[in-house]
């Protein structure tokens, strides 16, 4: 009896983590213009629900070259660390925009806006006006890397090739997270193109001594190892190159 138990209990989980690791495959192949698999399709949406200030805030500079701009969508702890990285990468020279998720958990799941719907007014704004643009954004996985996309050709190349040369691994990305849609955010420049970075999970997690991505570790500049800094700096020479 025992035993037919156990079986009945090990074949019921089995075929629950069966379950969940399929609808977890399913979701990742979703097209890029898919909102389905987010809680809100637009930002009037989210803001119906969430408040400024407190679930999440919106953190901008103007700062420098007006052509340019380089964005967080899914900052704070939507992404973690791409808010710091595009904050870097920017500094004085460049704009910056980024919106950061402040829930004490689940800002994936409660905040996340895909690409290619992310309509915040002020967002929209600062990218109209910028010819050139890079998107920083996270992704799964547990081997550090790049997936570059987008539809600036050029830049890509140069990004491509700087951060190689900096010793970082880049690949192709899938194709629901290639960046090539005309609606995403990315590509609403003046020029109609931009470059998307999705950079996975292990990767961003070797940018912070011990992999610690927490908040209180993420708002610490002390916590950044070299990896960070030089993959900021290779970014930043594929822009000046690519301006120059």
């Amino acid at each position: 009896m025992k035993l037919k138990i156990t079986l009945a209990v090990a074949v019921s989980i089995a075929a629950l983590l069966w379950f969940l690791n399929e609808d977890k495959e399913k979701s990742s192949q979703k097209a890029e213009d898919d909102c389905s698999g987010d809680r809100f399709c637009s930002f009037e949406e989210l803001t119906a629900v969430y408040e400024e200030g407190e679930d999440w805030v919106i953190a901008t500079s103007t700062e420098g070259n007006q052509t340019w701009l380089v964005s967080a969508i899914h900052g704070g702890g939507i992404e973690e660390t791409t808010s710091t990285l595009a904050e870097a990468i920017a500094g004085d020279e460049y704009p910056y925009y980024a919106f950061k998720g402040r829930l004490t958990s689940d800002n994936f799941r409660n905040l996340h806006i895909t690409s290619t719907n992310f309509d915040e007014p002020q967002a929209l704004e600062m990218v109209a006006g910028a010819n050139h643009h890079i998107s920083i954004h996270g992704a799964g996985g547990d081997e550090p890397k790049t997936l570059i996309g987008g539809r600036d050709q050029e830049l890509m190349g140069l990004v491509k090739r700087h951060l190689e040369e900096e010793g970082f691994a880049v690949e192709e990305p899938p194709e629901h997270l290639n960046g090539d849609h005309p609606d995403n955010y990315v590509n609403k420049t003046k020029t109609n193109k931009g470059v998307q970075l999705e950079i996975t999970r292990a990767q961003r997690k070797a940018f912070f001594k011990n992999g610690d991505i927490s908040y209180s570790s993420r708002k610490d500049s002390t916590n950044e190892t070299e990896a960070f800094k030089a993959y900021v700096e290779a970014i930043q020479e594929a822009m000046k190159e690519y301006q120059d």
